[in-house]
């Protein structure tokens, strides 16, 4: 599944224009950190019983891998690849299609966008806090939703950037977006970090130098 913008982004995102409109950086957003497709693969556009008749067959096909099927699940499931055949469409056609456009669609979610010029810019986003001096965050992870990586799993690491901020900023709310300005580096790494319930092994795509840190009005 694509990872998408909360809709709290949404919500803010005029607001968050018209504050970065005074800045001089590039604004990048989220979606520009993941590449494009490495291929196309074209989908047939299916109406609502044809693709309820093929996931009734991928269903059949997932679950007759754990235990033997009935007469009447049988039937079922040959009525619903003979409804897909009458309309024009092959069940295993179709489902080979799907697999393929999975595969392509979870590399693109899990590499890095190396096309990107990613000197002097700013992006939103929300702090996960990291190492602290004092009362000032020096170093946190930036993500796209709110609560990612304490309250939900983390995002791909396409979706997640490990900043470092020598001067560092006051955090002031781990669910209000900030804007960060500064560079942007693809570095991939796994980070193991120490949460309050345990350590988790964090995927990060990319690294970001900051020069700025702020909340917009």
């Amino acid at each position: 599944m694509l990872f998408r913008f909360s809709s709290l982004f949404t919500t803010l995102l005029p607001g968050l224009l018209l504050s970065f409109s005074a800045m001089s950086s590039t604004m990048v957003m989220w979606e520009d950190l993941i590449p494009p497709p490495t291929k196309e693969v074209a989908l047939p556009a299916l109406n609502q019983d044809q693709v309820s008749n093929l996931f009734a067959v991928l269903n059949y096909q997932k679950t007759i891998l754990k235990r033997e099927m009935n007469s009447e699940e049988t039937e079922q499931y040959e009525a619903s690849k003979l409804a897909l055949s009458e309309s024009g469409y092959d069940a295993d056609e179709l489902l080979a299609l799907r697999e393929e456009a999975l595969a392509v669609e979870h590399i693109r979610l899990t590499t890095v966008n190396t096309d990107l010029e990613l000197n002097d810019v700013t992006i939103p986003g929300f702090v996960v806090p990291l190492e602290m001096d004092g009362m000032l965050t020096t170093k946190f992870l930036l993500v796209p939703i709110a609560g990612a990586c304490i309250h939900t799993p983390p995002p791909p690491a396409n979706q997640t950037i490990i900043v470092d901020i020598d001067e560092g900023f006051p955090l002031q709310d781990l669910y209000r977006v900030v804007m960060v300005s500064g560079d942007i580096a693809t570095f991939e790494q796994d980070l193991p970090i120490s949460f309050i319930d345990g350590t988790e092994v964090i995927s990060t795509g990319y690294s970001m130098v900051a020069h700025k840190v702020n909340y917009p009005e």
